[in-house]
């Protein structure tokens, strides 16, 4: 017989071809991220300071030192931030406020037609 048997080499393969799939989705899944710590530059003085909107680690929302509540933040603080036709706002959460929560005020100052948003962070010291 001349011709090379190739059975074994496709079973071979086949079993590798399972493995792979088999610890492909373990291999993403539980990563632990420690998100990198960056020195940023301040907001440069503008005519118009941006608007302060604080979460504090209760959940509650301010505009500036005006509570706005925890509940209903779309009646109370979209409303808000129309009514006064805020362009710029800087937000200023805890650290222990969950991520979720954050994402939620940002979407109801974007859906009340605030332009530019920023993060109000700590500064890292540098250490030489």
């Amino acid at each position: 017989m001349s011709e090379i048997n190739v059975t074994p080499l496709v079973d071979v393969m086949l079993v590798l071809l399972i493995i792979f799939m088999v610890t492909a989705p373990m291999l993403t899944q539980g990563l632990s991220v420690e998100l990198p710590r960056a020195e940023g530059q301040n907001f440069e003085a503008q005519p118009t300071q941006p608007t302060t909107i604080s979460v504090t680690r209760t959940g509650a929302v301010y505009v500036g030192d005006t509570p706005v509540g925890s509940t209903d933040l779309e009646a109370t603080l979209g409303t808000m931030l129309r009514g006064q036709r805020i362009k710029r706002a800087l937000i200023k959460a805890d650290r222990n406020v969950p991520y979720g929560q954050v994402v939620t005020v940002i979407d109801i100052i974007n859906r009340a037609g605030v332009e530019e948003v920023g993060m109000i962070t700590q500064a890292v010291e540098v250490r030489d």
